[in-house]
């Protein structure tokens, strides 16, 4: 599988992207100007060899004992017509702020397994549309810890060039291939929760439900690369539970590494004091052993939900039923007498703070606005299928006037977070138009070959495909998109779900997806390079126990901190208000009885 790198530009400074592929062959694409000197595209890649000739290994897995020494070959590929003169380093690993895998930079200096490879060549010279084999040797050291060591050996291609403006800048292309090595010794699978914080967004309406933000840090505190099932619930003090509308699993997360979660959850009512609740499942990663003993993680946190709204409409109310007893009142007098001057300042104190409290009470919550997107509809063509038919998409409509290029994406259960690209940025004649509609865009895989692509086997649940409309090949704003989705209600066989209404979760496959390389992109189809062939699976799970050393079973952590002071601020305010007002309306009739004595 052949896979285009991004380019990140930077002045002065070069600018490095690392993509790393889980499938067993991974390779980059840049300008074959930079440096190669003609027209046209220089595709490269890596994988597992043996000492002749590459085998059929996504990664390099290893299991060793302190002190051993390992020796593989690595391939390097050029799909390209020039020459390429490549860098080849080994670097460790790191998982990214979205939960991915990646590599260090090349000037970080590597301290784990990195470090502990050597390449017999540190660059290459691949002829065109060839290969060379490097033999390298892994030694672990003698106090090696046990568990989970993971990094990469990398190929890179550094050339100069320059952007639109005509700055100077560098480029370096790299593409690797993952190192998996796991050393003998007690393992402990663990998660932990950290850092669980939840912000509350009030609503104007006094009777209606606000949303909350919920922020939390999951860790990985054991020294066992682990696969995690999240759930996240918010329970106001009534007993109302209210859930992320979206939540995906965490692939995999490396020893000592953590991620960053931040979800949305509508429909919480605001109770002065509510709570938020995260329960972290660990699981083995895809294709690793399941280890007996994974404790669960739950971490439980309270928070301000104060409704502002309902007790500005209460203040309001009650100031308006004291108006109307006090006018009542006054009407039932049948003598006027002047009144005395030493009640009206403590009337009007009163009443000037019932009415400030209640104004500063009204000013809390305001609804939070919602854009919706302005997309179209696409359909899906055959409308009843399996998942090795070729698919179709026609969008309802013609693209903008101003298009000029096309990119789809397919979302749902097992694909990368942002979607996996099934169509790459082409220029929009390259299709036909459908009369009375738009663009009809022929997939070159079929769902199976995708799916095998992201890591997975199983296609459960809805599937969305979205085509989008560029105004042009580097301009990635798009002009209009148009939706539509297929959906996999049997094993193997879908529909058209455009016009059925979508679950608000899509299925999740019983075997976590591999996650998707930082900054990589798949091919689009038809491009310079690509390979015709399908992704090498990965080895399915194994049945195995964990070693001795692992934590108990009832891992569950808890914490609760004790209520915020804006909650007991706004009670105490709100009382004070109902406090101020009666005693504006207690010292106005005793001011009127004095005057009738």
């Amino acid at each position: 599988m052949i896979t285009t790198s991004a380019r990140r530009i930077a002045a002065v400074l070069a600018a490095c992207l690392l993509a790393v592929l889980p499938a067993a062959d991974a390779s980059a694409a840049a300008p074959a100007d930079a440096g190669q000197g003609s027209p046209g595209r220089t595709t490269f890649g890596v994988q597992p060899s043996a000492a002749k000739k590459p085998d059929a290994r996504p990664n390099f897995s290893y299991g060793a004992t302190p002190g051993a020494l390992v020796k593989d070959h690595i391939a390097v590929f050029n799909y390209g017509r020039k020459p390429l003169t490549l860098r080849v380093y080994a670097q460790d690993a790191f998982t990214t702020d979205d939960g991915g895998f990646d590599l260090f930079a090349a000037r970080h200096r590597p301290a784990d397994v990195g470090s502990w490879i050597k390449l017999r060549r540190s660059e290459v010279k691949v002829p065109a549309r060839s290969r060379v084999i490097v033999p390298f040797t892994l030694t672990v050291p003698a106090k090696a810890t046990p568990g989970d060591h993971t990094g990469g050996i990398v190929a890179s291609l550094s050339a100069a060039g320059g952007d639109k403006k005509g700055n100077k800048v560098a480029l370096d292309q790299r593409v690797g291939a993952r190192v998996y090595l796991r050393v003998a010794g007690a393992l402990t699978p663990r998660l932990a929760v950290e850092d669980l914080r939840t912000v509350y967004h009030g609503t104007a309406n006094p009777f209606g439900t606000g949303t909350a933000t919920v922020t939390y840090t999951v860790r990985n505190t054991g020294n066992v690369r682990l696969a995690a099932h999240q759930t996240v619930g918010v329970r106001d003090g009534l007993g109302g539970t209210a859930e992320p509308a979206e939540l995906r699993d965490l692939p995999e997360l490396l020893p000592g590494d953590s991620v960053s979660v931040k979800v949305k959850a509508d429909g919480v009512l605001p109770a002065f004091r509510d709570t938020t609740s995260v329960t972290i499942d660990p699981q083995p990663v895809r294709g690793d052993i399941q280890h007996r003993i994974l404790p669960r993680v739950t971490r439980t946190e309270a928070f301000t939900a104060v409704p502002w709204a309902f007790l500005a409409l209460l203040l309001l109310l009650a100031t308006a039923v004291t108006f109307l007893l006090l006018r009542r009142r006054r009407r039932r007098r049948t003598e006027s007498a002047p009144v005395r001057s030493v009640s009206r300042p403590k009337q009007a104190v009163g009443l000037a703070a019932a009415t400030l409290l209640a104004a500063a009470a009204a000013v809390g919550g305001t609804p939070e606005e919602a854009r919706a997107a302005d997309a179209g509809r696409l359909t899906v063509t055959p409308a009843k299928g399996s998942d090795t038919q070729p698919i179709t998409l026609t969008t309802e409509a013609p693209c903008p006037t101003r298009t000029s290029n096309v990119i789809a994406r397919v979302t749902g259960a097992g694909f990368p977070r942002g979607g996996q690209i099934v169509v790459g940025n082409a220029p929009l004649a390259t299709y036909g138009k459908v009369p009375g509609a738009g663009p009809s865009i022929p997939l070159t895989y079929t769902m199976r070959d995708y799916a095998s692509t992201a890591g997975f086997t199983t296609l459960s649940g809805t599937y969305t495909f979205t085509v989008s409309c560029l105004k042009g090949p580097f301009d990635q704003r798009s002009l209009r998109n148009f939706t539509g989705s297929l959906r996999f209600a049997k094993e193997h066989a879908y529909r058209d779900g455009t016009e059925v209404e979508l679950p608000k979760k899509a299925p999740v496959p019983q075997s976590p997806a591999a996650p998707a390389p930082r900054g990589s992109t798949p091919s689009a189809p038809g491009e310079p390079g690509q390979s015709q062939g399908l992704p090498v699976p990965v080895p399915g799970e194994q049945g195995g126990s964990a070693a001795p050393g692992a934590v108990p079973a009832d891992g569950t952590q808890a914490a609760q901190e004790p209520a915020p002071a804006l909650t007991v601020w706004s009670v105490t305010g709100f009382g004070v208000c109902l406090l101020a007002l009666a005693t504006g309306g207690a010292l106005w009739v005793r001011g009127r009885r004095a005057r009738n004595e």
